[in-house]
């Protein structure tokens, strides 16, 4: 998971839109906006697991 999220964060900072993560990652829009969200809010604490 934390993988997973981590390739996210850097899709979108190479400029990757979110569809386009959804598609290769196989996930949804939503997951991918809210990852980048919680990416913004909290930093690198947000790939932590809870």
């Amino acid at each position: 998971m934390k993988l997973r999220q981590a390739i996210v964060v850097l899709m979108s900072a190479q400029g990757q839109p979110a569809p386009d993560i959804a598609h290769l990652l196989k996930v949804t829009e939503d997951y991918v906006r809210d990852v980048i969200h919680a990416f913004k809010e909290r930093g690198f604490d947000a790939l932590n697991p809870k």
